[in-house]
């Protein structure tokens, strides 16, 4: 009778040891990779959130000027500040809004990237001088 050889229990658990090993790699790898992909987005979106706030504030900027630094007519007017795109629109709101103070405009900002869409869009009213 042909006997086994015998082995020692640390040799068995070995093997056991390695495979162990690989799967809590595996597993910290997926963490790693999820963690990685949150903050992934959570920058994606914070840049979103900035650029729409300096566009909100070139907005405010160039709405501020309508009627002060730039005269009040019907037209359309753009320009680029700080790398941003505005464009102002203004049209007469109609003969209801006029009044003895002055002629009412609709005033319609617009700022965005360089040929991208508008981030933030501003609607006003303003009064004007009479014709």
């Amino acid at each position: 009778m042909s006997r086994r050889p015998e082995t020692s229990p640390l040799a068995d658990e070995a093997g056991s040891v390695f495979i162990e090993a690989l799967i809590s790699l595996a597993l910290l790898a997926g963490i790693l990779a999820a963690v990685y992909q949150v903050s992934a987005v959570s920058a994606a979106r914070h840049r979103a959130i900035e650029a729409r706030r300096q566009a909100l504030m070139v907005a405010r900027s160039v709405l501020a000027s309508v009627g002060s630094a730039a005269p009040l007519a019907a037209g359309m007017s753009q320009g680029a500040n700080n790398g941003e795109v505005w464009r102002v629109e203004t049209a007469r709101c109609g003969a209801p809004g006029d009044s003895a103070a002055g002629l009412l405009y609709c005033v319609t900002v617009s700022v965005g990237e360089p040929g991208g869409p508008a981030l933030v869009t501003l609607v006003s009213r303003r009064l004007g001088p009479l014709a």
